[in-house]
């Protein structure tokens, strides 16, 4: 089993699939964050059963939610009702998605499902949301944070009036159209659950 890191923190951050399986085993609650989408001219309703598909690879468990530059706060007030609920601190582990240079038209002509890298490279565009999230929890007082979900959130506050600008000019919004990156950009406060938290198992009835 691979190595887990950031354990002792509350809020926590880590790039793709194989970052989560470090950080969100023990997490209540995993913040998958994805700004664009990977190709031009993906229907809304396409792109969120990729996602869904995507997040089949986070560890079984906590609930998974979508992260992106416009819901930050519905994130954080979650974060707030799941710790009220538990009556105790809700571990949060907020996963960048990154960008994977899988050619997807070849494997759709072929019939085939492209191949996804195990470890992404980092994309601007979900480092800045990502940062935008671990803010937000700050801003409620969740601030026991990894050094590396510190340092995104510093990303995002640091250059929080150039954010639109830096998206729409990063590598990922270069291979989409305009109007798909205005899209993402304009995507709305409320929060949209990936992956449901898996039952527990009731006790031996007595």
């Amino acid at each position: 089993m691979a190595a887990r890191m950031q354990e002792q923190y509350q809020v926590r951050f880590a790039w793709g699939t194989t970052g989560a399986d470090r950080i969100a085993r023990d997490a209540h609650l995993v913040v998958w964050v994805d700004v664009l989408p990977d190709r031009r001219g993906t229907a809304p309703a396409d792109r969120l059963r990729a996602l869904r598909a995507t997040v089949t690879g986070v560890p079984d468990g906590p609930e998974v939610v979508l992260g992106h530059l416009g819901d930050a706060t519905a994130v954080a007030e979650r974060v707030t009702r799941l710790q009220a609920e538990r009556g105790d601190r809700c571990v949060v582990a907020v996963v960048a998605a990154g960008r994977t240079h899988a050619h997807p038209d070849a494997a759709d002509d072929a019939g085939e499902t492209a191949d996804r890298a195990d470890a992404p490279d980092q994309a601007v565009e979900d480092l800045l949301a990502a940062g935008a999230v671990v803010d937000a929890l700050v801003a409620v007082g969740i601030d026991h944070t990894s050094p590396e979900a510190a340092a995104s959130c510093a990303a995002f506050t640091g250059l929080r009036r150039a954010v639109r600008h830096l998206v729409s000019a990063a590598e990922g919004a270069a291979v989409l159209d305009p109007e798909d990156v205005r899209t993402a950009l304009a995507a709305g406060p409320d929060l949209v659950t990936l992956r449901a938290a898996a039952q527990r198992e009731s006790g031996p009835r007595a």
